[in-house]
């Protein structure tokens, strides 16, 4: 094999272009964009005579990307919103010390775990022990704070929420 050419079988990382190689040539004049054979399917975008590149690869379909549900809606009932309420007492301190990245994941995160709260206390029978531990995987998100005060802080969260409900359904007797 002659020094300037590249040989195919190794693998990209370990291949080298110099200056002057056929490959870096080809790629610097922008005829190829890789240092691999044409493939045959690349011909079919190629226009025709009196056709533009976009009208030839507009002839090709392609995949149309699935829109993702939003998980949380935007209109938010009473019981939602007096969850996050709930939810967001004594947590102000550690939320303010968190990036702005971080603020956010733990937003989305509590508006999502307001929502499995409301669906378990939509059901007939509440599972407080469900309800502890939805609270305290958010509450894990703070960096930095102590472990038996977040498992406190989502006892008395959970408490305050399974007393909300007990309000909206009262107990028939």
């Amino acid at each position: 094999m002659a020094t300037n050419e590249i040989d195919p079988k190794l693998p990209v990382e370990q291949r080298e272009f110099r200056p002057g190689s056929a490959t870096s040539e080809t790629i610097s004049s922008g005829e190829k964009m890789l240092a691999r054979p044409e493939t045959p399917r690349a011909k079919e975008f190629q226009p025709k005579r009196g056709e533009s590149m976009a009208e030839s690869i507009s002839k090709f379909r392609l995949p149309t990307l699935r829109k993702p549900k939003p998980a949380i809606p935007i209109v938010k009932d009473e019981v939602t919103l007096k969850i996050e309420k709930v939810m967001e007492e004594n947590v102000g301190d550690a939320y303010q010390r968190l990036s702005p990245i971080a603020k956010q994941e733990f937003k989305i995160k509590g508006e999502e775990t307001a929502l499995k709260i409301r669906e378990l206390l939509s059901s007939t029978h509440v599972k407080a022990k469900k309800i502890l531990s939805l609270i305290l995987a958010w509450l894990r998100l703070l960096p930095g704070v102590n472990r038996f005060f977040l498992e406190q802080e989502a006892k008395i969260k959970t408490d305050k929420i399974i007393f909300l409900n007990k309000e909206k359904h009262p107990p028939s007797s």
